[in-house]
């Protein structure tokens, strides 16, 4: 066994994958609480009725899909590091890499079939072994594959929503869009074991039918994007802060227009199923990307100034042990939700959400700072690193 490699951290990376960790949950509430199907259709489950709909707008404008973006660009730029450290010690990157991403699939497969089924390291794992191996081409060629990968589902959507009839598009996604399932109701209300079933059918249809539409061609753009970050050293601000101020507030305003588009398009057509998950996801497809290069750059500007340094230590904490709040996060919230916990699974509007949500935030931040003061990783983060290196 040899001694794992040493670790030049870059702080800003701790935060924005602080930031990121609870920004997730802003989105996954609704999975957690509601039906699969509530996630994206808002008339189901809480709805969008009075103060649910102000509540829904906001998530959909500055949180769908922006944090998981985040999220997975910073996987990207923590390969590169990672491999940087490996190689500086003369290890071989390759070995240690797709170890490191085997124990993350394995990780991902208990989280996705034994704890929650809106699991995100499984595809992680899969697209984090594929990116591997175009790292090091050059940033012409990652920046032409990165674009191609992105737009991919959005020209296949565009596709299935042009080229077929409305009777067509009704029979496709009409009976899905507007399923009430009280089956899946009743599964996450009983017991452990007995939501075994759904939660497995769940997280196999999202590793297999929805990777391969979306979820394989968005998360590696988004890796390849921290690549290209991670080359322009972007997360060390060698501009200057100001610079990616400006760079993030320009983004922002572009990814808002965008997201506010498909909003109020999405109103006037009534949240029809065949359009909402065709052409009007696009707009939070696009927004999301652009919303996530503005959230990342303007705390890379926050990370360069005085201000707000003890909120920013703490949010680097959380940061630095982003593995074990991720599943800690899946945990407590299926024991609020699910059967063999409290149980309130479809019993909770929008408000009620919110209120899980800033008490898991506060046990996440409670929890990451007890730790770092006594430990310099996570526990799920020692173990990944130890067996990563056994």
């Amino acid at each position: 066994m040899k001694a794992a490699p040493s670790t030049n951290r870059i702080d800003s990376l701790d935060l924005i994958r602080g930031v990121a960790i609870l920004g997730i949950l802003i989105m996954n509430i609704t999975s957690f609480s509601q039906i699969g199907m509530a996630y994206l259709n808002p008339k189901l489950g809480a709805g969008i009725e009075g103060v649910n709909g102000w509540i829904h707008s906001f998530a959909f404008l500055f949180a769908d899909m922006r944090f998981m973006s985040m999220f997975s660009i910073l996987f990207g730029a923590g390969m590169m590091l990672f491999v940087q450290n490996i190689e500086q010690k003369e290890l071989k990157p390759a070995k240690y890499h797709y170890k490191r991403m085997f124990l993350l699939l394995g990780f991902g497969l208990i989280h996705a079939h034994l704890i929650w089924l809106g699991d995100i390291l499984v595809p992680y794992a899969i697209c984090g072994c594929l990116v591997f191996l175009i790292r090091n081409w050059s940033s012409k060629a990652l920046v032409t594959v990165a674009s191609i990968l992105f737009m991919i589902p959005v020209v296949m959507n565009l596709l299935i929503y042009c080229t077929l009839s409305p009777r067509e598009l009704g029979e496709i996604y009409g009976g899905i869009w507007n399923a009430e399932s009280s089956n899946e109701i009743q599964a996450y209300q009983s017991s452990y074991f007995g939501q075994m079933e759904a939660r497995s059918q769940g997280a196999y249809f999202l590793e297999t039918s929805q990777f391969l539409s979306e979820g394989l061609w968005r998360y590696s753009a988004m890796m390849i994007t921290g690549i290209l970050l991670f080359r322009l050293e972007w997360f060390k601000a060698i501009k200057g802060g100001a610079y990616y101020l400006r760079f993030g507030l320009v983004f922002l305003i572009t990814g808002l227009v965008i997201s506010a588009s498909g909003l109020y398009l999405s109103y006037e057509r009534l949240w029809d199923g065949a359009w909402s998950m065709t052409v009007g996801h696009q707009f939070t497809y696009i927004a999301s990307f652009s919303m996530a290069l503005s959230y990342i750059s303007i705390l890379v500007f926050w990370s360069t100034v005085g201000r707000g340094r003890r909120v920013q230590n703490l949010l680097k904490k959380v940061g630095r042990m982003a593995f074990t709040n991720y599943i800690f996060s899946s945990v407590v919230c299926t024991f609020i939700f699910y059967g063999h916990g409290l149980g309130y699974f479809a019993q909770f509007d929008r408000v009620q959400q919110w209120g899980v949500v800033l008490f898991v935030w506060l046990l996440i931040l409670l929890l990451s700072n007890w730790v770092m003061k006594r430990y310099k990783q996570g526990p799920l983060e020692f173990i990944w690193r130890k067996l990563t290196y056994f």
